[in-house]
């Protein structure tokens, strides 16, 4: 290894002496120089999972912050990794009162006896990258401000340095460690550690998520004030709840209903992931707090989740597979999602892999049994069968471990299945409602025009490489005549496909003409509907006619 790029040598020096201490000596002996290997006794008294969390404890804040971010990421490590580092204690020590004064004022640029009304020195949270102080604002409001840990841009910058070199030559060195694909892992952590670090892109969150919730009663984001904010501090609305973890402290209070309460969060990661496209991507019991009414509240912006319209579609097809218990249907559709490794991915084996595990967790139905459990295990042999699945379909896949934790452990018959069945179908339905697959038809029409437009061009780069040999082309007699036979068919069946739609878009562009007759459209588009439908089971008939010759 090439210890000389890295600027810190005492810190690459404490990391390697911990690591070996811990038991992780054997992936460090290989690839680091003696002269900087720490002696000392290797401690192998507990799992390697639970020795992996205890040094991530030990290497502090970036450490501590990289295990957060893994144990959002059943994609990424096995699923023994992500549940113990679930336990995963950021107690690191608080820093002085006085330099988070230093901070604020350098940010702010006014003294702080200005800026704030009245200010606790005692901090409410502290954690590896800030602390949080509780204050008021001038005009009475009270407030929550985030400060950020003095020194931790440049200590995580150092820090993930050395993660990248580790992670490079451990990758070289160890095949077995290649399937995990460390170096992506740094890589991935550095993007999202870089982001978050900037205070004003998670401002610039909360204000994206008040603005989705406001038609939503049940659901509570804190203002962000602007003239109080700036990359390292962050000023918040306070919202006094109660973490969700701690429901016990609201059994016996007759203001609250847990079913209600659990319903709620629920529903408001549904509407985040399926109406809004961007949701809370850290959603651990700490980050969500309740209130009076039932209502639920969210804190900490830093990491969200965006689904697009592909992401939707499949998410609401896996609905789909569960409600009708179909897994077969389920495998296909988490195949189509993944990214996989063409050399070393059997699709056959993987679905025979997900049926061996979920099937003993069926019992009676798929829809009646745990979610979690069987994302926990698909997204598990996806990672061991080199599937690499999307991150923001994880990130959704870790909401919903939460909320069934968190509703299984206070509403014991809660099933989150039969909560979303309603939502699930609303979608589905949607998704198949006659304008929306016009649009979708819309949509596809200007995609073959870009390629009928392109293809002139095509069709001439491709005999130019025949020309120069670059492509070799056998083809006898008898399948010249055959082909040219399937090109008449195949434009024909074209012909008829275009026209079809072309009355599914003209139907869904004059639906404003005249008054709804029926299912909400005008004659004119009902005719359009009706032709594309003649036309359709003429194409059907032409085609079953050729299949019986």
């Amino acid at each position: 290894m090439n210890t000389k790029k890295l600027r810190d040598l005492k810190r690459f020096k404490t990391i390697v002496g911990i690591l070996i201490k811990e038991g992780f000596g054997y992936y460090l002996t290989k690839i680091t120089p003696k002269q900087l290997q720490p002696k000392g006794k290797t401690k192998l008294p507990l799992k390697p999972e639970e020795r992996f969390r205890r040094t991530l404890e030990q290497l502090g804040p970036t450490f501590i912050k990289l295990g957060q971010i893994l144990s959002l990421r059943p994609d990424l490590i096995p699923k023994q990794f992500v549940r113990e580092l679930g336990n995963l204690q950021d107690d690191v020590p608080e820093f002085p009162f006085e330099e988070a004064k230093t901070t604020i004022e350098k940010e702010l640029k006014k003294p702080l006896e200005k800026l704030f009304k009245t200010f606790n020195k005692k901090p409410i949270a502290a954690a590896s990258v800030s602390q949080v102080y509780k204050a008021t604002l001038p005009n009475g409001d009270i407030v929550a401000v985030k400060v950020q840990r003095p020194g931790i841009q440049k200590l995580m910058k150092t820090d993930i340095e050395i993660m990248y070199a580790l992670a490079k030559y451990a990758e070289k060195h160890h095949n077995n460690l290649q399937r995990y694909r460390p170096v992506g892992i740094i890589k991935e952590f550095e993007e999202w550690t870089l982001r978050e670090l900037d205070f004003r892109k998670e401002a610039q969150n909360a204000k994206r998520f008040r603005k989705n919730a406001r038609d939503v009663k049940t659901l509570v984001i804190p203002k962000v004030y602007n003239a109080f904010s700036s990359e390292r501090i962050l000023t918040l609305e306070f919202i006094d709840g109660v973490e969700l973890h701690q429901l016990h402290k609201l059994k016996n209070k007759k203001s609250y209903n847990l079913k209600k309460i659990v319903k709620n969060g629920f529903e408001m990661t549904l509407k985040q992931v399926f109406e809004d496209g961007f949701f809370h991507g850290d959603p651990h019991p700490g980050n969500i707090l309740v209130l009076p009414g039932n209502k639920i509240a969210l804190v900490d912006f830093g990491i969200v989740g965006y689904f697009n319209k592909k992401l939707k579609k499949k998410s609401i097809e896996l609905f789909y597979g569960v409600i009708n218990d179909d897994m077969d249907y389920i495998c296909d559709v988490f195949l189509a999602m993944g990214l996989m490794d063409g050399k070393n991915t059997n699709k056959e084996l993987f679905k025979a892999d997900v049926k061996k595990v979920i099937e003993p967790i069926q019992q009676q139905t798929l829809k009646e049994a745990k979610i979690s459990l069987i994302l926990e295990e698909v997204l598990d042999i996806a990672l061991h069968h080199n599937i690499r699945m999307p991150v923001d379909f994880v990130l959704f896949g870790k909401t919903v471990l939460t909320i069934e934790g968190v509703g299984l452990q206070f509403v014991p018959d809660f099933k989150l299945v039969e909560t979303a069945r309603p939502y699930a179908e609303r979608l589905i339905k949607k998704d198949f409602n006659m304008q929306n697959m016009a649009k979708n038809v819309k949509k596809d029409m200007y995609a073959y025009k870009r390629f009928f437009s392109s293809l002139p061009d095509k069709i001439n780069s491709t005999f130019q490489k025949i020309q120069q040999g670059k492509i070799k082309v056998d083809i006898d007699d008898t399948d010249v005549k055959r082909l040219g036979s399937d090109i008449y068919t195949s434009s024909n069946r074209m012909t008829f496909g275009l026209i079809i739609a072309a009355l599914l878009i003209t139907g869904a562009l004059i639906q404003d003409i005249g008054p709804a007759v029926w299912g909400g459209f005008p004659i004119p588009s009902l005719i359009s509907f009706s032709l594309a439908i003649i036309v359709a089971l003429a194409l059907l008939r032409s085609i079953l006619k050729e299949g019986k010759h």
